[in-house]
């Protein structure tokens, strides 16, 4: 298991993640410029009851600039070097990002779905030996993993889980896959939960065969919070999963559409209204600038048998009350990101306010980064028009040329002003680019 993750980057600060063990609970992290490691965090204590986790925050970081930082683990806070633990990979590296507002170009990674659990059948290894490589080739500043990055449900569990199998699950994950361990450590990870860090297809009011839902919640999102959510940004709150940040003139926005699900009418919803109105709100904000959502699941794509995705007969009246929102207030250049699905697409959504011009919003997905099983274009609509009870109309089209389902994949995007080009690569093996395709947002 890895024991440093390099997490939320801004300006003029970092979120390192850190585990320790019963042997060595206190944290120590140094840090400096170009390699230099004089600088010294306060240690940290961590404990056992959030399995030896915690995030070291370093601040007063200068803009646009490389640092390294190294993690060691003691006893006690006076433990000096020559007695700590110096686990491998306890060393990272990253570049803060400009200042906010800078007009710089943007390089990032994305992808989900990473099956584990199965032995060499599964091993995500290779994967992410090659998405390390495409990081060190595209200057990546940053990587971002849309769902399912744990597989708490593969093999199928016979009985309700404690605490303990999640946790191992990420050890699995992350742990056995030297690899996977390197890339955490070599530039800023972004991460968002989808329902196989909880239960397959969870929602709040899911059915399930084993256990209570509620306590199987707890465990999976204490387990999350562990190894995932600490180190992102913590905008929104202590309860929020949800949150935002920006490279330059480039917003995010990370939606969480998994803990907040409810799946039955009436009352069916991806998101509650509190998380509804911040994102409103960040739309709102930031309406001139080209901006990201992040979704775990596909906003744009029209999914056949649709099932849990916001294309469903459920999800559906939301997702048109957030079209009608972006068509009244003709909130343009916006790009969705998302994975799920096990293949990678463009799709573009037209959007026709009743009483105005239309214009696109479109959508990136890219999925799996490591997986057996793959969906081919039949699966979705690569054409449809359809219309709110607002009058907006909407049509959404996935591009044909670029859909890719043949093999586990990631895909890196550049974005120079307002020209985005994306590039899909294999992830199991050295392999030209697959698909690409380069075009404005506007």
């Amino acid at each position: 298991m890895p024991n440093l993750i390099i997490g939320h980057v801004s300006y003029d600060r970092a979120r390192i993640w850190v585990r320790g063990s019963s042997k060595g609970p206190v944290a120590f992290l140094s840090y400096g410029l170009d390699g230099d490691l004089t600088q010294e965090a306060e240690p940290l204590l961590l404990e056992e009851r959030h399995a030896y986790t915690g995030v070291i925050t370093l601040e007063g970081l200068e803009a646009a600039k490389r640092y390294t930082c190294a993690v060691s683990f003691g006893q006690a806070f006076d433990d000096t070097p020559a007695v700590r633990l110096y686990p491998r990979y306890n060393t990272g590296t990253f570049k803060t990002a400009p200042p906010e507002g800078a007009e710089v170009e943007l390089n990032f990674i994305f992808g989900s779905c990473n099956l584990h659990s199965l032995g060499i059948v599964s091993a995500p290894g290779p994967a992410y030996e090659r998405i390390g490589e495409l990081a060190q080739e595209k200057n990546a500043d940053f990587m971002i993993h849309c769902g399912d990055q744990i597989y708490y449900d593969v093999p199928i569990p016979a009985v309700s889980p404690d605490i303990d199998q999640y946790r191992n699950k990420y050890l699995d994950a992350w742990g056995d896959s030297t690899p996977t361990a390197a890339l955490l450590t070599q530039l800023p990870h972004y991460m968002i939960l989808d329902d196989h860090e909880i239960v397959d297809d969870f929602s709040n009011d899911k059915d399930i065969r084993i256990g209570s839902l509620d306590y199987i919640k707890t465990v999976a999102l204490k387990a999350y919070r562990e190894f995932q959510h600490i180190h992102n940004p913590q905008v929104y709150g202590n309860d929020a999963l949800y949150y935002n940040f920006a490279f330059g003139r480039y917003p995010f926005f990370v939606m969480d559409i998994r803990t907040e699900r409810y799946q039955k009418a009436p009352g069916a919803q991806m998101m509650g209204q509190q998380q509804l109105n911040h994102f409103f709100e960040w739309l709102q904000t930031h309406r001139d600038a080209i901006k990201f959502v992040v979704t775990s699941g596909p906003f744009v794509g029209e999914v056949r048998n649709s099932g849990d995705k916001w294309s469903s007969e459920a999800f559906r009246p939301q997702r048109e009350q957030i079209i009608d929102f972006i068509a009244q207030n003709h909130i343009s250049k916006l790009v969705f990101l998302t994975g799920d699905r096990h293949n990678a697409y463009y799709a573009t959504m037209a959007i026709t306010p009743p009483d105005g011009d239309s214009f696109i919003i479109h959508e990136l997905m890219s999925s799996p980064i490591n997986q057996l099983s793959k969906r081919s274009l039949h699966h979705y609509h690569t054409e449809l028009e359809s219309k709110t009870q607002n009058g907006t109309t909407y049509k959404c089209e996935i591009d044909v040329d670029t859909y890719y389902a043949t093999h586990s994949n990631v895909m890196c995007v550049h974005v120079s002003g307002s020209i985005l080009s994306f590039e899909i690569y294999r992830t199991k093996k050295k392999k030209p680019t697959r698909r690409s395709k380069t075009f404005e947002v506007t």
